[in-house]
């Protein structure tokens, strides 16, 4: 087994590992801000269907990303995830499979293209990880460019490539097609094994999410629910 075989299978058990710590991979349709994310943080996206070429039952990552990648930045990892989710206009990952989604779609078709893109990457799974505190941004661009050039196959190197029906292959973008994974940026880049290192680190001060109440989201205007409430505010 080559030296970079060895690093991605420790990479698929450190993050087997950390599927274990969080509870399980979840999926951005079901996920909402009242849960519990951390503050910042590296995310990984599977796909179903993408399985890993001598572990067919384990799904392989296709998507590395992070955020708050400057000092001064206030974004929070939620706050980034959110926008792949939903159409905002700023996430690049949305960008990909539009245009992957648009070049694989009958040109005579005219649908809500925006709602389409929502639903492929909602039901895709992922993973996150805690990487917070004092020049943090270092680390959180540290693993994921080293992450990204580890998994990519853009040399072609034969491990956990892409099955022939996965969309990234009507994407406009040569980097995607060859890598297998929805990222641009570092996939031609080589990696320095250190980084499991700290992705191991990272991984044990990652803690669950929590789990609100069945009607966090219930509008503080349905007051008839709320009779000792609905008092107050006539009073």
């Amino acid at each position: 087994m080559s030296d970079r075989a060895k690093d991605i299978e420790r990479f698929y058990t450190l993050l087997a590992e950390l599927e274990k710590r969080v509870g399980g991979k979840r999926k951005l349709a079901d996920c909402h801000w009242n849960m519990g994310w951390p503050h910042r943080g590296v995310y990984f996206f599977f796909e179903d269907g993408e399985t890993r070429t001598f572990s067919p039952d384990e799904l392989r990552v296709v998507r590395v990303g992070t955020h708050a990648v400057t000092a001064r930045s206030k974004s929070r990892l939620w706050n980034r995830l959110y926008e792949h989710k939903q159409d905002g206009g700023r996430s690049v990952f949305r960008d990909h499979v539009n245009r992957s989604l648009r070049n694989r779609s009958r040109k005579d078709v005219d649908h809500r293209h925006t709602h389409c893109i929502s639903k492929y990457i909602g039901r895709m799974p992922f993973l996150w990880v805690n990487v917070d505190g004092d020049d943090s941004h270092l680390l959180r661009t540290r693993l994921e460019r080293n992450a990204i050039a580890l998994l990519s196959n853009w040399n072609n190197h034969g491990l956990d490539r892409h099955s022939p029906s996965w969309l990234g292959l009507c994407s406009g973008k040569t980097e995607i097609k060859s890598s297998g994974l929805w990222n641009v940026q570092h996939a031609k880049s080589g990696y320095k094994r250190s980084f499991l290192d700290d992705f191991k680190d990272c991984i044990e001060q990652t803690d669950p999410l929590t789990e609100p109440g069945e009607d966090w989201d219930r509008p503080v205007c349905l007051l008839e629910d709320e009779p000792d409430l609905a008092r107050v505010v006539q009073r």
